[in-house]
Parts: C-alpha cells; sequence; structure tokens
C-alpha cells in the first residue's frame, strides 16, 4: 500500500494501556494516522475470530460444512486464516483504539484502511491504522464581520407599469414572421462568447423584445434588417447611459448570435377579466400584488447580495482542514447532476481533454468551498441555538401571479424527489445561518 507523504497539523501524541500503545498523526485534510503496537492477548483473540471464521465456511473430507477441527482447519487454510486473522487484528485494535484516543471519526461511518507490518502470537502486532476525522471549526463572531450596504432596485410606476406588460405578453398569441427583423418585434436568440474555446453558451433560446428599453443597443444594430436563420458576429459592449459601475464590470466580448425565430405578439385585453386570470378580482388589487411582490423581489435581492457577501468572507477568514472523502463526494454528485443535462452533455463531449480538466477543477474548487459553508453554517447555527425543520421550507404560490412573479427557486413541483428535499433543506440551512450573520455584523 503505496501512501503520499503529508504535513503534520500538530506533533504527534501518545497513549496506551495493557493492550495497546498508540502514537497519532493528525495530517492535513483530516487524515489521522495511528501507529500501534497491539499487545499478544488482543492479537491471540484476534487469531481465534479468524479460525472460527474460516472454519464455519469451509469443508474437509468426512466433515460436514463448518464442523471440521480446529487443527485440520489451519493445516489446510493456513493463507485463508492469516487474510482473516489479519482484517481482525485491526478490527479488534481499532475498537480499542477509538476507546482510548478522543479523535472524532468522520460521520461516525468508520472507512478504515490499515497496513499490517508484523503479527505474531508470541510479540503481538505493529500495524497502521488510516481513517478520517471530523474538521476542527472555528467559532464565528458575526460582529467581527463588516458588510457593504446593498443597493434596493427600485420599486415605481414605472417598475409595476412594465412588470404589468410583461404578465400581458406571458398570454399573448405569437406569430412566427419571415421577415427581416423590425423595431418592436420579438426574437428568440442564442448568444454564444467566442473569445473563449469552445465558445460559452449566454443564452440559449431567449425572447428579447427589439427595443431600446428591452435590449442592449449593440445587440439591437446587430440583428435589425436580418432575418430567421442567420448567424452573426459582434462586439457585445454596455450601453452609454450604463452605470459606471456596469460599464466597468461588462467589458467589450466577442460574441455569436444565432437568430432563431422572429414573431410578433398580440397581447390579451387589458381589464378586470385579465387580472381575474392571474387570481385577482380587479385590476387595482392585481396592481397592489404587482408591487408587493415586487417589494418583497427587491428585498430578496438585498438579503442575497448580503448572503453573498457572508459566504465571501467566512471562507477567507475562517480557514481549516476539511475532508478530502467529502469534497469527492461533492464533486462526483455536481458532475452527475451537470451530465445528466443533455445540453451540458453535447457540450461536455465537444471539449477538449484539457478543457475536461479546468471544468472538473472548477467544480472541485466550488465543492470545496460548500463543504466548508456547510460545516461553518452548522456550527454557526448551533451556537445560536437556532433548528430548522420542515415548516421553515418555502411554501408553493397561492395563486397564478405569486408563481409567476414569486422566486422560482422556491417552489418547483417536477423536482420534489429525495435529491430536491436534500438539497432543499441544504440551501435552507445555509441561508438561515447567513441571515443570522447578516443580522448580527456591522454593515458600512
Amino acid at each position: 500500500m503505496e501512501q503520499k507523504v503529508e504535513t503534520e497539523v500538530q506533533a504527534p501524541f501518545e497513549f496506551s494501556n495493557d493492550k495497546l500503545k498508540v502514537k497519532a498523526h493528525l495530517k492535513q485534510n483530516c487524515k489521522v494516522e495511528l501507529e500501534i503496537h497491539a499487545a499478544p492477548a488482543i492479537v491471540k483473540e484476534a487469531y481465534h475470530k479468524a479460525a472460527k471464521t474460516v472454519g464455519k465456511e469451509v469443508t474437509l473430507p468426512g466433515f460436514r460444512k463448518g464442523k471440521a477441527p480446529t487443527g485440520l482447519v489451519e493445516k489446510n487454510y493456513s493463507k485463508q486464516i492469516d487474510t482473516e486473522w489479519q482484517k481482525a487484528i485491526a478490527d479488534l485494535v481499532f475498537q480499542d483504539s477509538m476507546k482510548l484516543i478522543n479523535i472524532p471519526i468522520l460521520n461516525n461511518e468508520p472507512k478504515i484502511s490499515y497496513n499490517i507490518k508484523s503479527h505474531s502470537l508470541e510479540s503481538g502486532s505493529s500495524l497502521i491504522l488510516f481513517f478520517e476525522t471530523e474538521p476542527s471549526i472555528p467559532d464565528v463572531n458575526p460582529q467581527d464581520l463588516t458588510l457593504k450596504a446593498v443597493e434596493r432596485p427600485a420599486v415605481n410606476d414605472d417598475k409595476v407599469n412594465e412588470t404589468m406588460r410583461q404578465l400581458q405578453l406571458f398570454f399573448a398569441e405569437w406569430k412566427k414572421m419571415d421577415r427581416p427583423i423590425q423595431e418592436n418585434d420579438f426574437v428568440i436568440l442564442d448568444v454564444d462568447l467566442i473569445e473563449e474555446n469552445p465558445p460559452r453558451k449566454l443564452f440559449a433560446d431567449v425572447r428579447f423584445e427589439v427595443t431600446d428599453r428591452s435590449m442592449a443597443k449593440w445587440m439591437k444594430d446587430l440583428i435589425l434588417g436580418h432575418q430567421r436563420g442567420e448567424v452573426l458576429e459582434g462586439v457585445s459592449i454596455p450601453d452609454e447611459d450604463a452605470s459606471k459601475k456596469d460599464q466597468e464590470e461588462l467589458k467589450p466580448k466577442k460574441v455569436r448570435v444565432v437568430i432563431k425565430q422572429v414573431e410578433e405578439a398580440t397581447m390579451p385585453e387589458f381589464g378586470d377579466e385579465f387580472a381575474r386570470r392571474l387570481g385577482a378580482p380587479s385590476v387595482d388589487i392585481m396592481r397592489t400584488n404587482v408591487e408587493q411582490l415586487l417589494n418583497q423581489k427587491a428585498d430578496a435581492h438585498v438579503q442575497e447580495k448580503l448572503r453573498e457577501e457572508v459566504s465571501e468572507m467566512l471562507l477567507e477568514k475562517y480557514r481549516f482542514d476539511v475532508p478530502m472523502s467529502l469534497i469527492d463526494r461533492e464533486v462526483r454528485f455536481r458532475m452527475q447532476q451537470l451530465l445528466q443535462d443533455q445540453e451540458y452533455l453535447q457540450h461536455w463531449n465537444s471539449m477538449t481533454p484539457e478543457a475536461k480538466k479546468r471544468s472538473v477543477a472548477s467544480v472541485a474548487e466550488q465543492s470545496e468551498k460548500a463543504v466548508r459553508m456547510f460545516y461553518l453554517c452548522r456550527k454557526i447555527l448551533a451556537a445560536a441555538k437556532i433548528t430548522i425543520s420542515p415548516n421553515d421550507l418555502p411554501k408553493a404560490p397561492d395563486s397564478p401571479l405569486g408563481m409567476l412573479l414569486g422566486e422560482r427557486r422556491d417552489f418547483n413541483p417536477q423536482e420534489n424527489t429525495e435529491v430536491h428535499q436534500a438539497e432543499a433543506f441544504s440551501r435552507l440551512l445555509l441561508e438561515k445561518a447567513e441571515d443570522f450573520v447578516i443580522a448580527h455584523a456591522k454593515v458600512s
């Protein structure tokens, strides 16, 4: 068994009793290596267990299965007994070692590997046990963190009016047009970032309205006068009236735009009958409900941005080792989820080996952060004595309007699976812990 040399995170320490002498080495990534010498008594006990185990499984001439004398079994099946003997030594030594030392096993699900260096009935056994321990999580004091204030999205008459119009468009009748694109048309586009190799998809089958208020100027100028099926290349740049922050963040990038459809929309008449389709008795009440939902979304936006700040600060400020097995498990889960998406699978199959390695490395980085955040948030909740129950999970929207304008991730009846429920609980754990930190941190 080949073992990599790893840095120890603290000096070795020793334990002993009349059965064992144990020297514990704590290494990076929560790995533990126990150098152990077991007394002859425990090795003899392991031998008797091994001989009995093998004896129950073998058949010798003249004897029923499992009924052959121990001496004959030892004579004829010495190799099998020795294999079982080593396993029994490791099992017994592990059990007694865990009573002697104070190192918690990861998840209380021991996955132990061992290396028997020597074993005999007279001198006992020298061996090494390897396993992972629970990480040591630092204490988190929210008052040590200072968050940057987040600008709340405006909710005004213009925003409400545009949202009401978008609701009409949701129920519009769409007519496909076989002509060049004009002002006020609607188009369905694919947009790929072609500066990367392979190109990265920014949008797929997304509907845009060809107006100044709904489409970036560079995109509108690029597609006007062109038709369905054309493939165009251009440069995405922020509009002149974009905020200074957007102009700094949205650097010019080369893109490819595929025009998949050109459409005209016929919207339903706006009135009380339309409002009733959305669960409101009148237009006035629908408008009030829309404003309320937009305010909820604006508050949620602020909270989500603060959560992102908290996550970055916690990961930066509180560093600790985490078991590699948990990271590997998270990577496998995330890759399985990604590869179940047919579009991503097609993209994956087109990638070069180097690009696949970079993609997996990126997933591994995010997986490590997710594992660290899980442990940190769980400790924050435990320290604050905050519990989580199924009643805390988001409820389904109670109206068509809520389903259209509410937070989409809060409820998805198509994903009411065991995996989805586990993901929902994990997200809830993170959010409750982050919200607790936000409530007690400083805000600049």
